[in-house]
């Protein structure tokens, strides 16, 4: 009887050794990421063709108190699912809040700060917080134009181009755009 029942005992279920990942803290990864960061200076340029970015050839500057109210409100309401990304968005107003006012110069972002600043530039800019400064004439610029062209719809596409230009005529932001609404 015992041979039988050692054939139709059930196994136990085979134990995986899965090792979890340590949990991200937070907290640690915006500390860690202040050590790595220069001290904020005045001003933040948080639009540059030094960032890799292909779509403006300017550079959009920011007051660093301008941007803190923005910064803390954001870094409470947003969350991303890219640790790196939120780390970067806890700490962006720390760094803003340690800001050498008697500093009369620029700070660079980090990559992970521009990400989280990028999708909000025209906010900065319409707003009227933003300082463009064009690369062409080496200098802040008032009066930027912009202008929307070639726009046009067929059914539910809308496409059409965005040109920002300074007074002197240097093109300062380019981009092409296509847009799709699905009716439910």
């Amino acid at each position: 009887m015992r041979f039988i029942s050692k054939l139709f005992k059930r196994n136990k279920e085979p134990e995986f050794d899965i090792k979890k990942e340590p949990e991200f803290d937070m907290e640690k990864a915006a500390g860690e990421y202040l050590l790595k960061l220069p001290r904020c200076k005045r001003n933040v340029v948080i639009v540059s063709p030094k960032y890799g970015e292909a779509h403006y050839t300017c550079e959009i500057v920011v007051a660093a108190e301008d941007l803190l109210t923005w910064a803390e409100h954001h870094a409470g309401a947003v969350w991303s699912s890219d640790q790196e990304e939120q780390a970067a968005r806890k700490a962006l107003p720390i760094w803003l809040r340690g800001a050498n006012s008697a500093e009369n110069s620029s700070s660079y972002v980090s990559h992970f700060m521009y990400k989280v600043l990028r999708p909000y530039v025209l906010n900065f800019v319409n707003d009227g917080s933003a300082n463009i400064y064009c690369l062409e004439c080496q200098s802040f610029v008032a009066g930027v134009q912009m202008k929307k062209l070639n726009e046009k719809s067929a059914g539910n596409w809308s496409w059409w181009t965005d040109i920002w230009t300074c007074p002197g005529g240097h093109q300062l932001y380019y981009e092409e755009h296509e847009l799709e609404v699905y009716d439910g």
